[in-house]
């Protein structure tokens, strides 16, 4: 055989037995796979790129990673969540990146779980700066000829119908463009939790001079949050 065929066949078994490892090392936990991830998708780049992200402060908050198809996606139309230090999500991704923001997010909802207190409650400027957003997008709706009437947009929970609402009645398409300069993307109107949590993702993934300008109060938050962890 061929020099550089051998090479390729090395390669190959080496990329297929990687597929078949379904255990994976993160911080101080495991990662577990419990259903097969698409052949473009390299686990071990993907958990290396998110510690190299993500202090070590914030990522210890993460027990374990697990992923797979779970019933609770399907029912609830999700593809990833955090729960009881446990991040949940699914093995159909798309490629590394969307993995990696689905990771960022999923901790960015341990941390507000950890430091929830020190988010919302103990000057509620965050919240207050999410309802004028939403203030704000709701008269840019209303400017558009989208019907707003009926929808609490001064409710900052979650929200089923509000969800819905967004998703359907007004499409992203149409939310993305009135969220530019408002909003950090087109989901982070859904609640307070994903403003938060989106605002986390962008600050890591995305533009953080962008994110400074438009959400001050929601960097200041996250910049606290990291200066106490370290």
């Amino acid at each position: 055989m061929p020099k550089n065929n051998i090479i390729d066949f090395i390669s190959e078994s080496l990329k297929r037995s990687k597929k078949k490892k379904v255990e994976y090392k993160f911080g101080d936990g495991y990662v577990f796979i419990k259903d097969p991830l698409p052949d473009n998708i390299d686990i071990q780049h993907v958990l290396d790129t998110v510690e190299e992200l993500i202090p070590y402060s914030i990522r210890y908050m993460v027990e374990s990673i697990m992923i797979g198809d779970f019933e609770e996606f399907r029912e609830r139309e999700i593809n990833a969540l955090y729960k009881d230090g446990s991040i949940y999500i699914t093995n159909a991704q798309t490629d590394n990146e969307d993995m990696i923001d689905d990771i960022v997010h999923e901790i960015a909802h341990a941390v507000e779980e950890e430091n929830g207190y020190d988010i919302y409650a103990l000057d509620n400027k965050l919240i207050s700066e999410f309802r004028m957003k939403r203030r704000g997008l709701k008269g840019f709706l209303e400017d558009a000829g989208i019907n707003t009437q009926g929808y609490d947009f001064g409710d900052v929970e979650y929200s089923l119908e509000f969800d819905d609402y967004l998703l359907h009645t007004v499409g992203y398409p149409v939310l993305s463009a009135l969220c530019v300069g408002l909003f950090p993307t087109a989901y982070s109107p859904t609640s307070i939790r994903e403003y938060f949590a989106t605002g986390f993702e962008a600050y890591f993934l995305g533009d953080r001079d962008y994110l400074k300008k438009t959400c001050p109060v929601l960097y200041r938050k996250i910049k606290e949050i990291l200066r106490y962890d370290h």
